[in-house]
């Protein structure tokens, strides 16, 4: 078909439209590594505010054709606007070659978009030094509906984890918002809570990658007091996005 020099074909294209889109929010231009083991975009805001992990392994993938390493530069929200286009008929295949990599969407016939590869300055992201000592999982679809509600009051929510019970809240003029989640609702699927945590952070940040919670099952929350909060969403195929977020501090 079309010449190739790597080929990676995923099972779901709307896994890379509702993640893609939310990396796109934070970060205009990133470097995108294939290797052998897999497809990874690991970058930072300008600000310093947020660290994205976003991977898939090479095993998740139907087709995983790549003989040699390739790193290379992608204007994301050019990508963005493409990887909207997916359906949730299609599969994603990304083709890489020299200079440009092209997006094929594969459902109902094959719809393709060639874009350029792009020569962006990479920093290098040391592995945060945070020992997390609570966790509570939940629901995805729970997480996308408490931050919708609390994004209507304020532009910075606390959240309050104790031993059961998950609790939310938003202030400001506008008035009060929170959301409670005990353990008995059945949205709590897990958790290791070891003190009293109390953190807020920046609304916004979150908004960006809530809609990932549509083609994840469950989203793992680890945070401390006035700590960073680590959001994960377990992908189908092994495949997650980690999001890191700085707190907000009075």
């Amino acid at each position: 078909m079309w010449g190739k020099r790597l080929e990676l074909t995923f099972f779901d294209a709307r896994v890379w439209k509702y993640v893609i889109t939310g990396i796109s929010k934070v970060v205009k231009e990133t470097v995108v590594h294939v290797n052998d083991e897999g497809f990874r975009i690991r970058t930072m805001d300008e600000a310093k505010v947020v660290l994205i992990d976003f991977f898939i392994p090479a095993d998740a993938f139907e087709t995983f054709d790549v003989e040699n390493e390739a790193n290379f530069g992608v204007n994301l929200e050019e990508m963005g606007r493409v990887v909207r286009r997916a359906t949730k008929e299609d599969k994603i295949s990304i083709h890489i070659g020299e200079s440009t990599y092209s997006i094929v969407f594969i459902g109902h016939g094959e719809r393709k978009f060639t874009l350029p590869q792009l020569d962006v300055a990479e920093e290098e992201i040391p592995e945060p030094d945070i020992e997390f000592e609570n966790k509570v999982v939940i629901r995805s679809d729970a997480y996308r509906e408490l931050v919708k509600d609390l994004e209507t009051i304020a532009d910075t929510v606390t959240f309050h984890l104790e031993p059961g019970t998950l609790r939310v809240e938003a202030r400001s003029d506008l008035g009060y918002a929170e959301v409670i989640i005990p353990e008995e609702s059945g949205v709590i699927l897990e958790q290791e809570v070891n003190e009293s945590v109390k953190s807020s952070y920046s609304i916004e940040y979150l908004t960006y990658v809530s809609n990932v919670s549509q083609v994840a099952d469950k989203v793992s929350l680890e945070l401390g007091n006035d700590m960073p909060l680590q959001a994960t969403f377990e992908i189908g195929g092994g495949g997650r996005l980690l999001y890191l977020v700085a707190p907000r501090l009075e």
